[in-house]
């Protein structure tokens, strides 16, 4: 039993390990993005625009001068802008050992993001050109009695020489599906006696579903598109509502996960598995996860840069067809929330989602 116990304990040191790293990651990373009082006179700008809720775009010109105002270089300005509209915490720094290990689990990553490109088109298909996501929100509109607005992303007009950093801040979700994936079939062990090789084979073909579907609705619902919940006096922009359904799920289903497959550990349940070490399996772990990451890294490369924005605006032109909505702009003053029709989204879409200056004065 005691050396069960120092086992466990082992096995969660082991998967804890990965913190030692990214909290000390996540400070240098402030550090980094400027933490010197020209650096915080120019985040305090930039917060000022966002929280008016206005897109940089509109302010570019004012806060380009600001920087020169205050000696900043156009990538200073890119990391503060970043930092503030795509934060990076200690989920993303979690998975910075990828990089160093990523010489010995690109071969593994680079097949099965390859093999992810097949389903990556499949899903776009069912999707996108078959309507599927527009039925299904639709479905949403319908059972929530919401109604489809658009309201700007803040975003646009950001400093483009640091756009890999919102590619990053996606990165922790469709990462931990890939654990997810492999800790779902190794606790359906029960049910077969999968080998090594059958328990890889699996992960990976649940891994590239999941992460084929879920890419394809993120890209689709990364716009102006939003829901308005009038009742509650809401709105809740379709990107963040996918965000916030599947975060919890995946989450959720890595905890009970590995708790559970630690208790079989510590109990000697299973003894004659695979997965009856605990050291071996916390270390299987963190191997996935890494692998997962370089993944990820592909299929941000292979799918969001050269896909995202067709299915972004094959999406919206689908919703304005069936549903005509009106682009709102959501803004603050001196306390005052005020929410202002500005276009229709088919305008929107149709001026490559940007407007003039005049929009704003006329409010």
């Amino acid at each position: 039993m005691t050396a069960t116990l120092e086992s466990t304990f082992v096995a969660v040191l082991i998967l804890i390990s990965p913190l030692f790293l990214a909290i000390p990651l996540s400070f240098a990373w402030k550090w980094w993005t400027g933490v010197e009082p020209e650096h915080e006179h120019y985040r305090e700008k930039v917060r000022v625009v966002l929280d008016s809720g206005i897109p940089l775009s509109r302010y570019r010109s004012e806060l380009d001068a600001e920087a020169r105002k205050v000696y900043l270089d156009p990538d200073r300005q890119a990391r503060i802008e970043s930092d503030l509209l795509n934060p990076l915490g200690v989920t993303h720094f979690i998975l910075f050992p990828a990089l160093i290990a990523w010489p010995i689990l690109f071969p593994f990553s680079i097949v099965i993001g390859l093999l992810a490109w097949f389903p990556l088109k499949i899903f776009e298909w069912i999707l996108i050109e078959k309507k599927l996501l527009l039925n299904i929100t639709n479905s949403v509109k319908k059972i929530n009695r919401w109604e489809i607005i658009g309201i700007p992303r803040l975003d646009i007009g950001i400093k483009t020489s640091d756009r890999i950093l919102s590619s990053i801040h996606r990165m922790p979700i469709t990462v931990f599906l890939g654990l997810f994936s492999y800790l779902l079939i190794m606790n359906l062990h029960w049910l077969a006696d999968f080998s090594i090789k059958n328990t890889i084979f699996l992960s990976s073909l649940l891994y590239i579903i999941l992460v084929s579907f879920i890419s394809v609705i993120r890209a689709a619902t990364a716009s102006a598109l939003s829901f308005a919940d009038l009742p509650k006096r809401r709105v809740i922009p379709m990107d963040t509502l996918v965000e916030t359904w599947m975060a919890p799920w995946v989450g959720a289903g890595l905890i009970f996960f590995l708790i559970r497959q630690l208790t079989f550990s510590y109990k000697g349940i299973r003894e004659d598995t695979l997965f009856a070490d605990p050291i071996f399996f916390s270390l299987a772990i963190l191997l996935v996860l890494y692998t997962a990451t370089i993944i990820g890294l592909m299929v941000e490369i292979t799918f969001f840069r050269n896909r995202g924005q067709a299915v972004k605006v094959q999406f919206q032109k689908q919703v304005v067809d069936e549903h005509s909505p009106t682009l709102y702009l959501f803004t603050q003053h001196l306390g005052d929330l005020k929410i202002s029709p500005l276009m229709s989204l088919d305008e929107w879409v149709k001026k490559g989602e940007n407007f003039d200056s005049e929009n704003i004065k006329n409010l």
